[in-house]
C-alpha cells in the first residue's frame, strides 16, 4: 500500500473515531440536561397535616417545596398502601393487578406480575442511575419482586409494611437491608435513617456523569406509632389521649419532613437542584384514629371517600415550573408513569396498555384540561368480605358499600356531585337514578377485571405461618424460580370456567 494512500486511510479512521468521540460527547451532554427526577412518598399523612394546609404540625420542607413548586390540589391516590406504589410504578389499574383490595402481607408471596413494566425500568433503560430508599410493599418472597430485579440499581430499605422505627422488625422478622444484605441500625429511628441514605445517595453513591431518578417511600407517619421523645416534646399541646397518639403522630409527620430536609440540601449542595423535579405526595389519606387530620374532606385511610383519596402532593422543578402555581384539576397516581417519563424526554416503555394520561402541559399550566375517563377506587381491609368501592366521573362520584354478611349482604349507593359538593356531605342517590344506575354498571364492569387469585384481606396469617429471622435471608433466588408462569387450567378449561365466573374477575391474567 503507498504512503499517500496509507495517509487517507489514517486520516479517515481518525475523522471516524473523532466523530464517535464528538457523538459520544454530545450525547452525554443531553444527558446531562435530563432533569432529575426525586419521588418521595409520604405513608398515611393527612390532608390538613401539613403547614401549607394550616397544621400545627412543622413541615418547613414540605411547604418550601409547595411554595417553590405546583401545588395539585386534587391529586388523587388509593386508600392504602400497595395500590398506590402499583399504580404510581406500572401507571395500571392496580385492580387489574391484583393488589386493589388489601395489601401485601408478609405471610403471602404473591407481588405485581413480572409481565408489567416499572417506572425505574424507564428512566434505568435511558441511561439513568436509579436508586430506591424506604418501604417497597410490591412483593418480597422472590428476587423477581425486589427492588433491585425492578430497575433499581440501588435500594436501601423495607419489603414490608408496619415495620417497627426503632428495631425494625415486622411480624417478628428483621426487615432492613441494602440490596439484599441485611443491615443492623442498632435502634436508630428509620426515618431518620431514610434521610440520611436518600441523601447519601446524592452526595457519594450515584454515578455524577448520568442522571438519576430516586425513589423514596417513607414509612412514616403509618403505624407502629413511634417516636423520638423530643420530637414529642415539641408538641405539648397535642395530647396523646386513649385511643389516639396526636403527639406521637405530629413528631413522625416532623421527622419526616426533617428528613426531606437533608433530601433538598444534597440537592442544593450537589448544585442539582434547579434541574431536578421533586415529587412529593402521600400514598392515601390519614388514619385519623392516630391523630391525622383529613379535613375538610369527608373519610380517611381505608375508605373510597375524598379524605381517603384525594392527598397532599407538590411538584417542583425551577427550571420549568412556576413557583407559587397551582392545579385544580385531576391528576391521578395513575399518571406519574406516562407524566414524569414525558418531562424527562423518556421512553416510558410500557408493553401493555396503560391506564394512567400525560398530564405534564397541564402540571406546567401550559395546556390544562380536564382529566379524561373515570377513576375508580376499592378497599377490602381491614374488615373481611366488606367492600367499599368508588367511581369518579367527571363531575359524579359514587360509592357503593357492600357488606357480605353471614347469610345476607348490605348494600348502599351515594352519589355525590363533587363540583358543587367536594366535602361529601349531600348524598344525592335519590335526585338522580340514572346517574346511579349508569355508575353501578361502571363499576361492577371495572370490578370485573379483577384476577381471580387477586389478594384480598388478609389481616391475620395461617396460624400455621411463621415468620423468617430476618427477611433478607428467604428470598427465592431467580434462577431457583421457573421463568415462565404458571397458567392455571388449560385453555379450554380457562374458557369454560371464566363463562361461569363471568364479572366475578379473569381466569387468565391480561
Amino acid at each position: 500500500m503507498s504512503e499517500t494512500i496509507k495517509k487517507m486511510c489514517y486520516l479517515s479512521v481518525t475523522g471516524f473515531f473523532c466523530a464517535i468521540f464528538w457523538v459520544a460527547n454530545l450525547t452525554d451532554a443531553i444527558a446531562d440536561e435530563r432533569p432529575n427526577i426525586v419521588i418521595i412518598l409520604a405513608d398515611d399523612l393527612g390532608w390538613a397535616d401539613v403547614g401549607y394546609h394550616g397544621s400545627d404540625i412543622e413541615t418547613p420542607n414540605i411547604d418550601r417545596i409547595a411554595k417553590e413548586g405546583v401545588k395539585l390540589n386534587r391529586f388523587y391516590a388509593t386508600p392504602f398502601c400497595s395500590p398506590t406504589r402499583a399504580a404510581l410504578m406500572t401507571g395500571r389499574d392496580p385492580l387489574k393487578l391484583g393488589v386493589a383490595y388489601s395489601v401485601l402481607m408478609p405471610w403471602e408471596n404473591g407481588g405485581v406480575s413480572l409481565d408489567e413494566h416499572f417506572l425505574p425500568q424507564s428512566f434505568q433503560s435511558a441511561g439513568y442511575n436509579t436508586a430506591m430508599v424506604g418501604k417497597w410493599h410490591l412483593g418480597h418472597t422472590i428476587e423477581q419482586h425486589t427492588p433491585n430485579a425492578r430497575g433499581f440499581d440501588h435500594f436501601y430499605g423495607h419489603m414490608h409494611t408496619q415495620v417497627s422505627y426503632f428495631d425494625h422488625q415486622v411480624a417478628n422478622g428483621h426487615d432492613f437491608q441494602e440490596n439484599g444484605k441485611p443491615v443492623d441500625h442498632n435502634g436508630e429511628y428509620a426515618t431518620d435513617v431514610h434521610g440520611e441514605q436518600a441523601a447519601r445517595f446524592i452526595t457519594d453513591l450515584r454515578d455524577k456523569s448520568k442522571p438519576f431518578m430516586l425513589y423514596i417511600p417513607f414509612l412514616a407517619p403509618h403505624s407502629p406509632m413511634e417516636a423520638p421523645e423530643e420530637l414529642k416534646d415539641k408538641y405539648p399541646f397535642r395530647l396523646d389521649l386513649p385511643g389516639s397518639t396526636r403527639k406521637t403522630y405530629a413528631a413522625m409527620v416532623d421527622s419526616m419532613d426533617q428528613a426531606i430536609g437533608k433530601v433538598l440540601t444534597a440537592l442544593d449542595e450537589e448544585s442539582v437542584a434547579d434541574n431536578t423535579i421533586v415529587f412529593f405526595f402521600s400514598d392515601n389519606g390519614g388514619f385519623e384514629n392516630y391523630g391525622s387530620d383529613n379535613g375538610p374532606y369527608r373519610g380517611g385511610k381505608l375508605e373510597v371517600y375524598e379524605g381517603g383519596i384525594r392527598v397532599t402532593a407538590v411538584m417542583r422543578w425551577p427550571e420549568k415550573l412556576a413557583a407559587g402555581s397551582e392545579v385544580d384539576e385531576i391528576v391521578s397516581v395513575l399518571d406519574m408513569l406516562p407524566t414524569l417519563t414525558h418531562a424527562a424526554g423518556v421512553d416510558n416503555g410500557t408493553k401493555k396498555k396503560i391506564d394512567g394520561v400525560n398530564r405534564w402541559s397541564t402540571i406546567t399550566g401550559e395546556n390544562v384540561s380536564k382529566r379524561e375517563g373515570a377513576l375508580y377506587f376499592a378497599s377490602n381491609i381491614p374488615v373481611y368480605n366488606k367492600f367499599q368501592l368508588g367511581v369518579i366521573d367527571g363531575k359524579w362520584k359514587l360509592v357503593q358499600n357492600i357488606d357480605h354478611k353471614m347469610t345476607s349482604i348490605e348494600f348502599n349507593n351515594q352519589l355525590f356531585d363533587l363540583e358543587a359538593d367536594p366535602y361529601e356531605k349531600n348524598d344525592l342517590t335519590e335526585d338522580h337514578p340514572a346517574v346511579v344506575k349508569k355508575l353501578n354498571k361502571k363499576i361492577n364492569e371495572w370490578r370485573s377485571l379483577h384476577p381471580i387469585g387477586g389478594s384480598y384481606v388478609k389481616i391475620n396469617p395461617h396460624p400455621g405461618w411463621r415468620a423468617p429471622k430476618d427477611y433478607a435471608d428467604v428470598i427465592i433466588p431467580a434462577e431457583k424460580i421457573e421463568e415462565a408462569p404458571h397458567e392455571g387450567f388449560g385453555q379450554l378449561e380457562s374458557i369454560v370456567l371464566q363463562r361461569r365466573y363471568g364479572d366475578k374477575g379473569r381466569i387468565k391474567y391480561e
